[in-house]
């Protein structure tokens, strides 16, 4: 085992460098990198790569070495250090740096060649950064990892980005003449080569003739009879983000999670190109869109935000088949979706969905435990979380509840969000959104009817900042009772309070700071709450009165526990051609509900309407950032979070700052 620990000396560093180098060569060694590590090759020349793996090499993270922690029986204990990158942290990085065109184009090289000293079979990879030259549209052809020829190889937990040619490459065989495919291929199953849980972005060189060199930008490519499995990664800006050549074996492909980026192809007739990729091998009237194209392929359980341009393009016939179903497409037309060379070899399953953009619907609650809020994005076949709001997305479960078929609470005991469900009939809960379902009960009432809280007023909280328990069901029957049950040992429903208020004119947080959940609602023309669903009406503003639903309902301040009320103030203004939007927003918020409106916070946004632009449309509040004390959260047209919380301040921070990566 070699460690290697962050060091702000650059002859360490350089000396790190030879030293993973050299490691990686030499079979059946594990090279951890700790916290902050931040190695930089740029100053190294081309004949220097690339970094060559051993059989049964595993390189990875941790958030420490395993020091010994005391014990009560005052000895030590050696504790097994946790993986340094999680949905929490970056994770140690690793730099290619510029293009190096006096020498070789890989930085990371899993080989196993017959006739020479390189065999890296069993290689893992897991829990790093890997950074190409450049994040923009690159004009050289780099790899950061090729796997060629290996067999039960992994890449897992890493962020790869910046590469021109591919994040990641595996190829088969070795050319024959005039790059024909010939003999030794070794992977022969898709398992045998398993790339997982890994965010891979900004690999995009466009086309040839737009930038000079080679149009690659792949995120994964499956090359020269090579199979692959690719499994719950995320994907953006990527010009495809996973591509095949006509000669290779085949990819699997599910779970993976494809977001807006990406796509660009720069041609008059073609500016944005699609997706997921398989070549042909070329007829007489073209080399890449005719003839044979691989041998199997199985698209599973994926969902695409992408919409710029097809999702799947098959350019040939694959020689055994391919499977296209489960998967969830934001186009409405299959033909939108899914482009064919051919349908013979190919089924398109009547499981897969299409009309469905989950884009900006995110639900808000901390699915880490953390004590801020996180955000959920739930596509109908895969769950994910982006921790903080601020970080990448993570694979939490494989489940086809969307957001609008669940509710997010606390539940089962702990400070991790959980997701509540209907299933035939009865309530269950997924713990944490990774556990298996649970029974809560049969209530009798359909669980998109109710509102999830603390009804008890024996079971006060009035600790401020704190994740309480959701511990009730609030259900308003039809002839206006209300009616509340706990959770867990119910149904046990009983009467409270009454209105003839709908549910949909009734909005619920605490709004008196006692620990239990209140009714708001406009009555007589000003906001009134109902204490603990059980007391009548009571006026909370003598002044305002502004519909329930447009309202955003969260405590911004660190020193109380009282819910306040936000109102979103938006102009948009757009040019006579409909091709520039200008989108002012103004949050509005009354302090604990009882306040006049007040300005909070402005955004002012320009840009064109085009594929590379959202529109300003999704916003969330919640206890976002580090301080106690809730934010607000706006979606730019660059998909990127913009974060308010004047709570920050006091604690050091600011009150303003921004996502880490695009949704």
């Amino acid at each position: 085992m070699v460690d290697i620990a962050a060091s702000a000396d650059p002859s360490v560093r350089a000396s790190q460098r030879e030293l993973l180098k050299t490691s990686l060569q030499t079979d059946d060694t594990v090279v951890r990198l700790g916290p902050g590590v931040d190695l930089d090759f740029s100053d190294l020349p081309g004949s220097w790569f690339p970094i060559t793996f051993g059989r049964c090499v595993t390189l990875t993270s941790v958030d420490s070495f395993g020091d010994s922690q005391p014990t009560r029986a005052g000895g030590g204990v050696s504790t097994p250090p946790g993986p340094g990158r999680t949905p929490q942290t970056l994770g140690p990085v690793l730099r290619y740096g510029k293009p190096k065109p006096d020498g070789s184009d890989i930085f990371l090289d899993i080989a196993c060649e017959p006739f020479g000293d390189h065999d890296g079979d069993g290689a893992r990879i897991s829990g790093i950064r890997l950074f190409g030259p450049d994040f923009g549209f690159q004009q050289t052809s780099e790899t950061g990892i090729r796997v060629f020829r290996c067999v039960d190889v992994e890449i897992s937990n890493m962020e790869i980005a910046g590469w021109g040619a591919a994040a990641i490459d595996v190829s088969n065989l070795f050319p024959g003449a005039d790059g024909a495919p010939a003999s030794g291929a070794r992977i022969t199953h898709p398992d045998q080569v398993r790339i997982h849980d890994c965010y891979i972005h900004h690999n995009q060189h466009p086309d040839p003739d737009i930038l000079p060199g080679t149009a690659l930008g792949y995120g994964v490519v499956s090359d020269d009879g090579a199979w692959v499995r690719i499994s719950r990664n995320v994907f953006d800006f990527n010009r495809h983000a996973i591509a095949a050549s006509g000669n290779t074996g085949g990819y699997w492909a599910d779970q993976n999670l494809v977001l807006r980026g990406g796509g660009y192809e720069g041609h008059f007739y073609n500016n944005y190109t699609h997706s997921f990729d398989a070549h042909g091998t070329g007829c007489w009237w073209s080399k890449d869109q005719c003839g044979d194209a691989g041998i199997e392929f199985w698209i599973l359980s994926n969902t695409w935000q992408y919409r710029k341009e097809t999702d799947i393009h098959i350019r040939g016939k694959p020689l055994i088949g391919a499977l296209i179903d489960d998967n969830v497409f934001p186009f409405a037309d299959r033909g939108d979706a899914i482009a064919l060379y051919t349908d013979e070899n190919v089924t398109v399953g009547r499981g897969n969905t299409f009309g469905v953009d989950t884009f900006g619907q995110y639900g808000v609650c901390d699915f880490d435990g953390d004590g801020v809020d996180d955000l959920f994005l739930a596509t109908g076949r895969t769950w994910w979380f982006s921790s903080y709001g601020e970080l990448q997305w993570s694979f939490l479960a494989a489940r086809t509840e969307r957001l609008d078929q669940v509710k997010l609470a606390y539940v089962t005991g702990d400070k991790r969000c959980d997701v509540v469900a209907e299933h035939n009939g009865r309530w269950v809960v997924s713990s944490g959104g990774t556990g298996p379902w649970e029974s809560l009960g049969a209530f009798g009432v359909p669980l998109s009817q109710v509102q999830l809280g603390r009804f008890d007023p024996a079971a006060r909280d009035q600790r401020p900042n704190v994740t309480r328990q959701t511990t009730h069901a609030f259900f308003a029957a039809p002839d206006g009772q209300w009616w509340v049950t706990p959770l867990i040992g119910g149904p046990a429903w009983h009467r409270v309070a009454s209105s003839s208020f709908p549910m949909s004119e009734l909005r619920f947080g605490d709004f008196n700071g006692d620990g239990v959940t209140d009714v708001l609602a406009v009555v007589d023309g000003r906001w009134a709450i109902s204490d603990a669903a059980i007391g009548s009406w009571q006026q909370l503003n003598r002044d305002l009165g502004t519909a329930v639903k447009d309202l955003y309902i969260a405590n911004m301040d660190p020193d109380d526990n009282i819910d306040d009320l936000l109102w979103l103030e938006r102009q948009v203004i757009t040019d006579g051609q409909g091709t520039f939007q200008r989108v002012d927003l103004t949050w509005w918020r009354s302090r604990n509900g009882i306040e006049p409106w007040q300005r909070w916070k402005t955004y002012s946004f320009a840009y064109p309407l085009d594929a590379e632009n959202e529109p300003v449309t999704h916003v969330f509040v919640g206890r976002f950032g580090a301080a106690p004390g809730g934010g607000a959260l706006v979606i730019d047209q660059n998909r990127m979070g913009r974060f308010y919380s004047p709570a920050e301040v006091p604690a050091g921070g600011f009150a303003d700052w921004s996502a880490a990566f695009p949704y």
